[in-house]
């Protein structure tokens, strides 16, 4: 039991150490040396944990993805097109996901805006793989847009608005940037152009 409790500890450790890290040189710059120093632990005990930076930041977005995943697995996707739908928001998967994501806001903030990572990427994936569930209507798809370019349109959009919502100071709550999202699905752009001052 104490094991298990010292290395929680040393996995905060860490994580703060490389989230500060990360805001200040970014991933490039950032080396073992800098994280064991800060997280004031030794290289060796980096080393029984991560094979390396890389290794640790793998292991984030690891993290991430998986955390993604899993509430897109219990948690349905919203009829977007039925705003009063039977479907509240607490059971919704994109209300969790931002709950998820406020939950863990810095270091998501970091890798969504960090260019050595992978994670725009898999959580692309995640978010297209969920939109395509449950949509009995796709067979009535008139064909105006193809597949594909709607498939990029939505999801990039979906990521636009979780990166835009997590930089900005102070952070929506995950209800005030949910509803913000739910309002930009039911929206035409026209509608949204008519919204910029």
């Amino acid at each position: 039991m104490a094991t298990n409790a010292k290395m929680v500890e040393t996995e905060i450790k860490i994580q703060k150490a490389f989230i500060q890290l990360l805001q200040q040189e970014g991933f490039g710059k950032l080396s073992v040396q800098q994280l064991v120093k800060l997280a004031s632990i030794s290289r060796g005990t980096f080393y029984l944990h991560y094979f390396d930076k890389y290794d640790l930041l793998n292991h984030y977005e690891d993290e991430i993805v998986s955390h993604v995943n899993s509430i897109f697995e219990r948690f349905p996707k919203p009829m977007m097109q039925n705003s009063r739908g039977k479907t509240t928001h607490e059971n919704d998967a994109f209300f969790q996901l931002f709950k998820y994501l406020y939950r863990q806001r810095e270091l998501a903030a970091l890798l969504l805006n960090e260019s050595s990572t992978q994670l725009i990427g898999k959580v692309k994936q995640l978010i297209v793989a969920v939109l395509r569930q449950g949509d009995g209507d796709a067979a009535n798809n008139s064909g105006q847009v193809p597949s594909e370019y709607a498939q990029e349109i939505v999801s990039q959009g979906v990521l636009d608005i979780i990166v835009y919502w997590l930089n900005q100071n102070p952070v929506l709550s995950p209800e005030e940037a949910y509803h913000i999202f739910r309002q930009t699905r039911l929206l035409t752009p026209e509608q949204l152009t008519r919204q910029i001052n």
